[in-house]
């Protein structure tokens, strides 16, 4: 694929993947970390999510067959809900700062972020991205796009467990708090209203 012939979309993504290495420089000191046979099976549903939404060679049979007709309106508005869902994920990974990783970890001097996006979702970055791969799928409009919009559902639900269970043992009472005002992948309509 040349850069030149390279979708709005995959630019997006592009951009946000380099912001993302280059904020993972910037993280805090591990102090602890989930085990590679807690992360390994859910890292592998969100890899093969990824590769569904991404590689046209994975378009055999039924997983290449169209669910939506091409259109430029499809297009844009899946461009928006890229941009938009990248727009939360950045948003998200700005709030947590040195407390951000890409696994389940726990960092030296960790706090319970609760401002910007995180006033009002436990997992905005997950919920960010999983806008994003919608709005992706949009815009590819094929059946292996809708598959990997299922696996990477799965995939940030399983994630947001595993991390509330980790933030719960860390952070306790606080947490508690905390998980009664938000939702864990969309906002509680209650706190959004107060």
């Amino acid at each position: 694929m040349q850069w030149q012939h390279l979708e709005l979309e995959t630019w997006l993504w592009l951009i946000f993947a380099a912001y993302w290495f280059i904020g993972a420089l910037t993280a805090g000191k591990t102090i602890s970390r989930e085990s590679l046979g807690s992360s390994l099976p859910r890292n592998l549903v969100l890899a093969l999510a990824g590769a569904l939404l991404f590689a046209h060679s994975l378009s055999a049979g039924i997983l290449g067959r169209r669910f939506i007709p091409p259109s430029q309106d499809f297009y844009f508005a899946g461009v928006l809900l890229t941009a938009s869902g990248l727009g939360l994920a950045f948003w998200a990974r700005y709030n947590l700062g040195r407390n951000w990783s890409s696994q389940i970890t726990l960092k030296e001097g960790h706090t319970l972020v609760c401002t910007g996006p995180y006033k009002y979702l436990r997992h905005p970055i997950y919920s960010g991205i999983f806008l994003a791969i919608v709005g992706t799928a949009l815009t590819v409009g094929r059946y292996r796009a809708l598959l990997a919009v299922v696996l990477a559902l799965l995939g940030f639900w399983w994630k947001a467990r595993q991390e509330d269970a980790w933030l719960a043992r860390a952070f306790g009472e606080q947490f508690e708090q905390h998980r009664q005002r938000t939702g864990r992948l969309l906002p509680r309509w209650r706190a959004v209203r107060g």
